[in-house]
């Protein structure tokens, strides 16, 4: 599903108003053509666990290493006319089924992008750091673990269909994507010192 979803992201290109100076005519500066957030964990952080006792098992789940270190990913291409020096992005959180938002992540990326040039953007959040980049600020260990379930985008495949589908309009997968997210970018800088905001 997460493949699919990612696909379609491949095809998001944001189309904004070009900055005051210069025409009214709409044009597009940047592409995203990757996203994620994930949980910084190894999938392997318990071999032979399911031999052990119960009470073993979540103790050790508890304290896997990186359990409460998430990362965001994203990938962009500046279609602008300028190299942009910085960009500015919320990672927007919803319920699947009301599309309503529950958490917002907000970091700033200083890298300069070339024009016409892609660069791939990480960043990690390690436990209990960085409360006010989220809003809610300072959010608990549960709602964070929440977002390691959600889906990247509204849309997945439904694999009896074979269609790409709303999330909300399947109670299969509304059952296996509690949530999804979206990137929002709030604000790009460029190199001359001129920015673009929503």
């Amino acid at each position: 599903m997460k493949i699919i979803a990612s696909a379609l992201a491949l095809l998001t290109v944001l189309s904004v108003s070009t900055l005051a100076q210069s025409s009214s005519a709409t044009e597009s500066v940047l592409q995203i053509n990757r996203f994620g957030w994930a949980e910084r964990t190894s999938q392997f952080w318990c071999e032979g666990c399911s031999e052990l006792p119960p009470a073993t098992q979540d103790y050790r789940w508890r304290h896997r290493p990186g359990a409460g270190d998430f990362a965001v990913l994203v990938n962009l291409k500046n279609l602008s006319r300028k190299p942009i020096k910085s960009i500015s992005l919320d990672f927007v959180f919803r319920d699947s089924a009301t599309e309503s938002e529950f958490l917002t992540y907000s970091f700033r990326f200083e890298k300069v992008i070339g024009r016409g040039k892609t660069k791939q953007l990480q960043h990690t959040i390690a436990k209990g750091k960085e409360p006010d980049n989220f809003r809610p600020a300072r959010p608990n260990y549960e709602l964070l673990d929440h977002t390691r379930f959600c889906g990247d985008g509204p849309l997945a495949l439904d694999r009896t269909t074979r269609q790409v589908v709303r999330i909300r309009d399947n109670a299969k997968l509304l059952k296996v994507i509690p949530c999804y997210y979206l990137p929002n970018v709030t604000q790009i800088e460029y190199t001359d010192g001129s920015t673009w905001q929503p």
